[in-house]
């Protein structure tokens, strides 16, 4: 594996966030046409309690989020761009050869691409929560999709299929207890 990667941050003001990332990933599970991926990422905040206009007694913190971007994956297995053959074979005690692996050239990244949208809220001085909404979508799906073993061999290395995922995640925590020699949070 061979990577290349670069990333900016930045805030202004401590109130408006932005990161961007970009990343070339470099494997050989793919051919040579295939063997490298761009990837990248670019996200947004606003910190709302950093306004001098916001004056809501209750809100400690209050952030705003955004994000989107895209990632790789590559086979598990070594190799499944090439066919490949076994030297432990034999027949009748005559030593061969066997092939236990298809070639693939056409084989590529595994891409996801996911957006995101979030909310940080700290009330109280003593509860912390946030919520999250994702979309996630993953094309050329890569799966060892099985095939007749009747040359030996019974799956080719493929990109195959769509998968998406939409989910809602949020977290809380509060301080129970919060004294000047103790503090439980849960």
């Amino acid at each position: 594996m061979q990577s290349f990667f670069a990333n900016l941050n930045a805030d202004y003001a401590n109130k408006y966030l932005l990161q961007l990332s970009l990343r070339t990933d470099g494997a050989s599970n793919f051919g040579s046409d295939a063997a490298y991926g761009t990837f990248f990422s670019v996200s947004g905040g606003w910190v709302a309690t950093a306004e001098k206009w916001f004056k809501v007694p209750c809100i400690d913190y209050l952030k705003v989020r955004a994000s989107f971007g895209s990632v790789g994956s590559r086979p598990n297995s070594l190799y499944p761009q090439y066919g490949l053959y076994s030297l432990r074979a034999s027949y009748n005690e005559v030593p061969g050869a066997v092939i236990t692996q298809l070639a693939n050239k056409k084989l590529t990244w595994e891409k996801s691409y996911t957006t995101g949208v979030g909310i940080d809220l700290n009330m109280f001085k003593r509860l912390r929560m946030t919520f999250d909404f994702y979309s996630k979508r993953t094309s050329n799906l890569l799966f060892a999709v099985p095939i007749s073993g009747v040359i030996g061999v019974t799956s080719i290395w493929q990109n195959i299929g769509e998968l998406t995922n939409t989910g809602f995640e949020t977290t809380l925590s509060a301080d129970i207890i919060k004294s000047k020699d103790l503090t439980w949070t849960s």
